[in-house]
């Protein structure tokens, strides 16, 4: 009897301690050990540390009549795209600057997490902490070396369903520089900069959470050959993403910047008004016309075509009959 009544409170004192560690690391990140088998390797694929490569792709001029034209033009990132922090300070909740990404899986598995991170903190580099639907993974330091490695999280269980992996820097007293370029958990890839909500702690409310790069890249339109010819219209292309304000040039602590995801293609489609008639019009389409991005290739940020002016086709069915008329008379 003295027997299982020891056994008992073995027992119970396992499963308390497993309990209470379990606990700790879920919600402090000072404490408890990681759940999981992390390693990182550096990495070298392409994309590098710095290729940058945008591309102007599928020009088409659409004529609307009476000197007005839809300019269409897909602009596809062949390089890279990534999510980067604005700096941030000591946190000690753990949430010096982090990032979330929610996401669907299609089915229970045990999976491998897959995290390109690059870091150009000062030495040792930042410490990160990885969650699974607020679950502790594990901490990881990549070297602060200006270059890409791949952090695995191994043998993670997951469920089918929504979940949110969170991503953060803590337990620190400089400014974390941490870089963002893709999330691979399973067979699901999730593009860093495309992440879903985002924070900090500096002291600075315009640096608390991440950015992307390259943003707000231009894309100008023109009637003749720039820059000697006119030009028509300017936008920035990509999609939407709230970002940190860190050259402060809004009233709020964030902005919307607009970016283009690695291998991704955006449809952009731009009215404009020819400035004067005549027969043929050269139009040009030029992508980042300040040269702001330092790319690998520059060859391909610039398309041309050749049009009729949209306002004489209404007229051409006239004008061919005169013509003809004065080929026969004369």
């Amino acid at each position: 009897m003295r027997g299982k009544i020891l056994c008992m409170i073995a027992a119970f004192f396992v499963v308390f301690t497993s309990t209470a560690t379990a606990i700790d690391a879920g919600n402090s990140p000072s404490v408890g050990k990681e759940k999981h088998l992390i390693t990182i390797e550096p990495d070298d694929a392409f994309p590098g540390w710095d290729d940058y490569d945008l591309a102007l792709e599928n020009l088409k001029i659409i004529p609307q009549g009476f000197g007005v034209i839809s300019v269409r033009v897909d602009v596809r990132n062949l390089g890279l795209c990534k999510a980067c922090s604005g700096y941030g300070w000591y946190s000690p909740d753990g949430r010096s600057c982090w990032g979330e990404w929610d996401f669907q899986y299609d089915k229970n598995d045990v999976v491998d997490i897959k995290i390109r991170v690059g870091d150009t903190s000062p030495e040792p580099g930042a410490t990160y902490r990885v969650e699974l639907d607020g679950t502790y993974l594990g901490d990881f330091e990549v070297p602060a070396t200006n270059s890409w490695y791949i952090v695995t999280i191994h043998d993670v269980d997951i469920t089918q369903g929504k979940h949110t992996l969170f991503l953060g820097t803590y337990d620190m007293d400089y400014n974390p520089d941490m870089h963002l370029d893709y999330i691979i958990i399973g067979d699901k890839r999730i593009e860093a900069e495309s992440y879903d909500r985002m924070g900090g702690n500096d002291p600075d409310p315009n640096l608390r959470g991440l950015s992307v790069y390259p943003r707000d890249i231009k894309l100008q339109i023109w009637e003749g050959e720039p820059p000697y010819g006119e030009l028509l219209k300017e936008i920035v292309v990509g999609k939407e993403q709230i970002i940190i304000d860190r050259g402060d040039t809004s009233p709020q602590t964030t902005r919307t910047a607009h970016y283009i995801e690695n291998n991704g293609s955006f449809h952009t489609e731009v009215i404009c008004k020819l400035p004067y008639r005549k027969f043929i019009h050269e139009i040009y389409v030029v992508l980042d016309p300040d040269n702001e991005l330092n790319e690998i290739n520059e060859s391909n940020n610039i398309l041309s075509t050749k049009i009729i002016d949209p306002t004489l086709l209404i007229l051409i069915p006239g004008g061919l009959l005169i013509l003809l008329l004065l080929i026969i008379l004369t």
